[in-house]
């Protein structure tokens, strides 16, 4: 894997959401994976994954669930809960997951699951890298 990816939201799978025309997706309101995926192969580090989301600025109720994991969802790296009303409700902003892949993982994918009644919109996932740079200076 490269240092860095990115992955439009609109290319990813999808459970529940709207594909718009111009990559983002929008929830529909109905609970469930608005993104998964990218079902890449990670070698052992640490990573930053996350999703550039931007919520409807009525939409302060709920909470928003994302997860690294492989094996679809059978081996969970880390989870993170996020209530709504923290997120930007006047652009897009990275709502991120910090975790550690201890051997090589196949299949491995990021999960957002919004809650029922959200209005969100996803532009892109992005994946990368956090040890990297120390490995560079040594």
């Amino acid at each position: 894997m490269a240092v860095y990816a990115r992955f439009a939201a609109s290319d990813l799978p999808k459970a529940v959401g709207l594909d718009l025309g111009d990559g983002r997706r929008q929830a529909d309101g109905r609970a469930g994976h608005l993104c998964h995926g990218p079902y890449i192969t990670l070698s052992p580090g640490l990573y930053t994954a996350g999703f550039y989301i931007q919520r409807d600025p009525e939409d302060t109720e709920g909470i928003l669930e994302l997860d690294a994991c492989a094996e679809h969802g059978g081996r969970i790296f880390a989870s993170r809960s996020v209530r709504l009303r923290e997120m930007f409700a006047s652009l897009p902003g990275l709502t991120p997951l910090d975790f550690a892949v201890d051997a090589v993982e196949r299949g491995c994918e990021i999960r957002l699951h919004a809650p029922a009644r959200a209005r969100l919109i996803v532009t892109e996932a992005v994946l990368f890298r956090r040890d990297v740079a120390a490995r560079v200076r040594r």
